[in-house]
């Protein structure tokens, strides 16, 4: 595949999940994958997706270069935060957060990694602390290490 059908792969999926197309989302993954270094199944990649469309949030890709089978992205997603999400999709700050109706844009920056017209591995960075604080919520911290 080319660098322009990577591209391609990743933006279909960044615009499945705008639009709440769960299975559009899903399609674009492999079976299995790897989420932030970790194994996902086809199952946990459709809990995932579903947990994000619930978000409702909208990604906009401001930049995207691509080699080989790696594709990273800026973007910029906004949302409202309408609901509370069951899996730790956008690190997991809100799950469990009852929904404050507030609006939120934070930048953030995807890698993905394409093989065979399917992504196959997935990192990210957030802006998770910018997210809460427009959010106007307190993100509590870890327990200290004994």
């Amino acid at each position: 595949m080319s660098v322009e059908d990577n591209i391609a792969v990743v933006r279909g999926h960044l615009d499945s999940l705008s639009s709440g197309d769960v299975e559009g989302a899903v399609a674009c993954w492999a079976p299995v994958a790897q989420n932030h270094g970790h194994p996902v199944n086809g199952d946990a990649i459709h809990r995932v997706m579903e947990s994000l469309c619930a978000l409702r949030e909208r990604h906009t890709i401001e930049e995207i270069v691509a080699t080989g089978d790696a594709v990273v992205c800026r973007t910029t997603c906004q949302g409202v935060h309408a609901a509370a999400p069951e899996l730790p999709g956008n690190g997991g700050i809100l799950v469990g957060v009852p929904p404050t109706r507030r609006e939120y844009i934070v930048q953030r920056i995807h890698i993905f990694h394409v093989k065979d017209g399917l992504i196959v591995a997935h990192f990210a960075n957030r802006d998770d602390l910018g997210m809460a604080r427009q959010l106007a919520f307190r993100i509590e911290p870890p327990e200290p290490l004994p």
